[in-house]
Order: C-alpha cells, then sequence, then structure tokens
C-alpha cells in the first residue's frame, strides 16, 4: 500500500512537498535514483538509472548476477532517494550559504521480474524515462536481460529554495 507523503519522517516540515503530483513530477523528471540495500550489518548505495510506472513502480535493468543480486535476494526491502534542480545559494556570510534543491526518498519492496511482457513494459518505460521510445527487444536479449521492480510502499518528498509545495 502506497503512503504518499508522510510515510517517512521529516524533521522539516515547512519543506515537506505535500502534493502528491508535484512528488510524482519529480519522479517523473529525474534519471538516477540512488538505491539502498542492506548487506548483513552494512549498508550498500549504487546510482541506477530507472523508469517510473504510474503510480507506484520503479523498474532497473541489471546484470544478471553481483553483489546487488545477492543484497537483494537476501534482503528485497529498499530505500532511494531522487534529486533535481540543484542550485548553490550564495550569501556574503560563510554560514549563510544554502542549496536549493527538490528530492524524494521513497521505501519498497524488490521483485525480480520474469515475466516477459512485464520486461517488455519495464524497459519501455526505461526507455521512456531517459528521452526515448520502446521498441522490439529480440527474445535473446529479453531472456539475458535481468529486470527489477521497486513496488513503492512509502513516498516524501522535501525542497530547499522553492516555494512551497
Amino acid at each position: 500500500m502506497l503512503s504518499l507523503p508522510g510515510g517517512l519522517y521529516m524533521r522539516r516540515n515547512d519543506r515537506q512537498i505535500k502534493a502528491h503530483g508535484a512528488i510524482r513530477e519529480i519522479i517523473r523528471r529525474c534519471q538516477v535514483l540512488h538505491l539502498a540495500m542492506v548487506d548483513g550489518d552494512r549498508p550498500y548505495v549504487l546510482p541506477l538509472s530507472y523508469g517510473y510506472v504510474e503510480p507506484d513502480a520503479l523498474y532497473m535493468h541489471s546484470a544478471s548476477e553481483g553483489r546487488k543480486l545477492d543484497i537483494l535476494s537476501a534482503a528485497p526491502e529498499v530505500c532511494f532517494a531522487i534529486s533535481t534542480d540543484h542550485a548553490l545559494i550564495r550569501d556574503e556570510r560563510p554560514c549563510g550559504w544554502g542549496f536549493r534543491y527538490r528530492s524524494v526518498i521513497g521505501e519498497g519492496m524488490v521483485a525480480f521480474v520474469t515475466d516477459e511482457a512485464e520486461k517488455r513494459r519495464g524497459l519501455d518505460a526505461i526507455m521512456r524515462q531517459h528521452g526515448g521510445e520502446g521498441g522490439h527487444y529480440g527474445d535473446a536479449s529479453l531472456a539475458a536481460t535481468m529486470l527489477l521492480r521497486i513496488d513503492i510502499t512509502s513516498l516524501s518528498g522535501k525542497q530547499a529554495g522553492y516555494a512551497a509545495g
């Protein structure tokens, strides 16, 4: 079940993006997320390209083996961060400097996609996210492609340096 927003703790409520549409727009506009996983008792974070399928799924492709897949097989619970509209705010006083941004933090569960039709939809979503179009994926390529889906369970948006949202 998707919780929008407020599923995650936010100390600065004045920076919270409350409009669900604004949170989803950030996800639609960006191209890279940072995926946080837990490897036993150690954190592990990777930047990954993704494709968004509204209202609550993110797709990522992957090599068919490696540390990321080992971790996700054992612990599919993840957290991810997406941010955009970055700008440094300068001030005469060093402590007056700041940073403008819009960001989304989400939590979810990773699923390994094996259904061929869903793989095509997920790959099409990744292509659209990056300005391309979906297309024909050869059977051999499709079979060799590992596709992951994050089923989003919680989202929260935050911004600084922009009008309240």
